[in-house]
């Protein structure tokens, strides 16, 4: 099993979907609808990052905050810093690159 793969096992009540989106500021974004969550991570990005974005559209779900559609409007602006403070709780980051020796 992924680490992707375990990390959408801890959020069972979302349906995961992965999308290739060539825009490199283009992480995921999470629906809902009457029926059921959708969360879709695009999958062009670093494990890492998909990790991340794992974490941070399911905050956007668990905690019931999403913005609307102005991209800088404040309920905006303050569901994604909700969505973040709690992804950035679990630290995943980029990992370090190592230097390479110049010999």
């Amino acid at each position: 099993m992924t680490n992707i793969e375990l990390y959408i096992d801890c959020f069972p009540d979302y349906k995961f979907y992965g999308i290739e989106v060539e825009h490199n500021k283009y992480f995921g974004e999470v629906v809902k609808d009457s029926n059921d969550t959708k969360i879709f991570i695009n999958t062009l990005q670093p494990e890492w990052q998909q990790l991340h974005t794992i974490v941070h559209e399911s905050a956007h779900a668990d905690f019931d905050v999403f913005g609307d559609d102005k991209r800088h409007s404040m309920k905006t602006l303050l569901a994604e810093k909700q969505a973040e403070y709690v992804a950035n709780h679990f630290q995943i980051e980029k990992p370090p690159t190592l230097k390479q020796s110049s010999h």
